[in-house]
């Protein structure tokens, strides 16, 4: 069954934030390119930008999803504040471009997240809308698993670690809560609850917070925690299908820089890891009993000096980096790729102006007599280039069966980039 593939990343941001627009034009328009990866032979993406045509034929050639011109659909149009499934709502030109493209075949809607939004472009286009219970997404409790503070108060309830602190609503809430914690603490960290990439987080002494907050809130939920001493965050994933939950694995996520630059998979063998899957498979079969279906990726913190207790810091319920990396590897491998060691790397720095330019310069390296660039179906191991070249940064993915070859195929593509 073909899906019509909505990349509305937008949706899990605050639009009443001041940084929305921002986050918005530097970090999610970069990311529209690789949804590509997710789509399967006959799929169409939906994106509020036009996908480069080099990126387009790579990806194409890669997974043999046929005509690169037929991938995706553009919108032009812009609301505000931004929204691409307002901005197709309110596109007739779009609307039909979409009825012309699913007039044939029982096509369905599959959003990056499930919202309301998405509910009303499915009874608008008549297309099915999402897994989840629709009533589930209606009433917003889907988007109250991407809201950190509600998300720790489900997961504590259940018995799962969490980071302790405080939940402020308002400013005044936030300048006491503020206040009460920083005798205890050199040092806060400040945690919008509904924000993505670490974009909506800030940390600093109780003065320096307080001085912040007049430019830095706008409103909404904000987890206010100690400044916590973190040795590494790990990152966990499961599928709750139709019928059951499947758990895919634990990645150990890289940091550069001092900011998130991918994943390496899987997570290292040790004390701890154990409580991790028991806890997503905990918190998964209940969210799956109660209706929810879809991707669910949860970020712990192991503590320096405390490898057994990893705290739970946050939940995304919706298409993810993790989600999208692994299900590429399952379609290109196949069910072997469980056995791969994957390293995921974003924001890598490059000279080249784009796709095209950046495949050329990857396409002749060779490690132990293998092409690392894939290019074409049957590789058993080597480089997927996840993102083109944007503002002298692109994305990458390597899989292999031995951890050795990754990495050293990983620094080969960053020196020739």
């Amino acid at each position: 069954m073909p899906r019509l593939w909505l990349a509305n990343a937008e949706e899990v941001l605050p639009e009443a934030d001041p940084f929305f627009e921002e986050f918005v034009r530097t970090r999610t328009m970069r990311m529209f390119p690789r949804f590509l990866l997710a789509l399967q032979p006959g799929d169409c993406l939906v994106a509020p930008l036009a996908i480069p045509r080099d990126h387009a034929e790579y990806v194409a050639g890669l997974l043999e999803l046929g005509d690169p011109g037929r991938l995706s659909l553009e919108v032009r149009g812009r609301a505000v504040p931004y929204s691409l499934v307002e901005g197709l709502l309110a596109d007739p030109e779009a609307l039909a471009g979409i009825r012309e493209r699913t007039a044939q075949g029982a096509w369905v809607l599959e959003p990056f997240v499930e919202s309301p939004r998405v509910l009303r472009l499915g009874e608008e286009t008549g297309l099915p809308a999402g897994r989840s219970a629709a009533d589930l997404v209606r009433s917003g409790r889907i988007g109250e698993l991407n809201d950190k503070a509600w998300f720790k108060g489900f997961a504590a309830s259940r018995g799962i670690p969490t980071v302790p602190g405080e939940v402020a609503f308002s400013h005044e809430q936030l300048r006491e809560a503020i206040a009460r914690m920083s005798p205890g603490h050199p040092e806060l960290m400040l945690r919008k609850g509904v924000f993505a990439g670490g974009a909506g987080n800030t940390h600093g002494s109780g003065p320096e917070l307080l001085g912040r907050i007049p430019t830095w809130y706008a409103g909404g939920s904000v987890l206010v925690e100690p400044f916590l001493d973190i040795a590494s965050v790990a990152g966990s994933l499961a599928w709750l299908g139709t019928t059951s939950v499947r758990f895919l694995g634990i990645d150990l996520q890289v940091i550069r820089d001092g900011s998130w630059s991918g994943f390496d998979y899987p997570h290292p063998a040790g004390a701890g890891v154990d409580r991790i899957r028991e806890g997503t498979l905990s918190l998964g079969e209940d969210l799956h009993r109660q209706g929810a279906r879809g991707y669910l990726n949860l970020d712990w913190a192991f503590l320096r000096g405390s490898p057994e207790t990893p705290l739970l810091l946050e939940c995304n319920f919706r298409h993810n980096g993790f989600g999208y990396v692994t299900e590429l590897a399952e379609k290109y491998f196949g069910p072997s790729w469980e056995r791969l060691e994957i390293a995921s790397r974003e924001g890598l720095p490059t000279c080249s102006r784009n796709a095209a330019e950046l495949l050329e310069r990857l396409s002749g390296l060779r490690l132990e007599g293998h092409p690392i660039l894939l290019s074409a179906p049957g590789g058993r191991r080597g480089a997927v280039l996840t993102s083109p070249p944007e503002a002298g940064a692109f994305s990458v993915a390597v899989f292999a069966e031995d951890a050795s070859w990754v990495k050293r195929a990983l620094e080969r593509v960053e020196e020739a980039a």
